[in-house]
């Protein structure tokens, strides 16, 4: 028993995890590099005739305008909760200019941000 609190007590020292040291102001002061997580909006291209953009992710909401075949959109983020769904799929995206479009119409590369 003498041996194993021995044996412990010689390791500490190269397993103990070491913390921060504050600095003078209390605060820690840490060295890793700060980065910030920036949303990154999508470009979508539109795949309907007459794409209609709403006030909202429903078709019960005003539409204030349409987008031609092939126009390419903005999508800032998605949302599938309280919308309706198009051919049930639920998803809609909010665009940069705040309105919201079916996303089953719209063709795009890589991830859209939920909202």
């Amino acid at each position: 028993m003498k041996f194993i609190n021995i044996t412990v007590a010689a390791l500490l020292p190269f397993v103990a995890i070491s913390s921060p040291v504050p600095e003078e102001n209390g605060l820690i002061f840490d060295q890793k590099e700060h980065t910030s997580i920036v949303k990154r909006d999508v470009t979508g291209t539109v795949d309907a005739d007459a794409l209609k953009y709403r006030r909202c992710p429903r078709t019960g909401c005003d539409a204030v305008g349409q987008y031609s075949r092939g126009t390419r959109i903005t999508i800032k983020c998605y949302t599938d909760q309280n919308t309706t769904p198009v051919n049930n799929y639920k998803p809609w995206g909010k665009l940069s200019n705040n309105y919201w479009v079916s996303l089953y119409y719209v063709n795009w590369s890589g991830s859209i941000q939920p909202c």
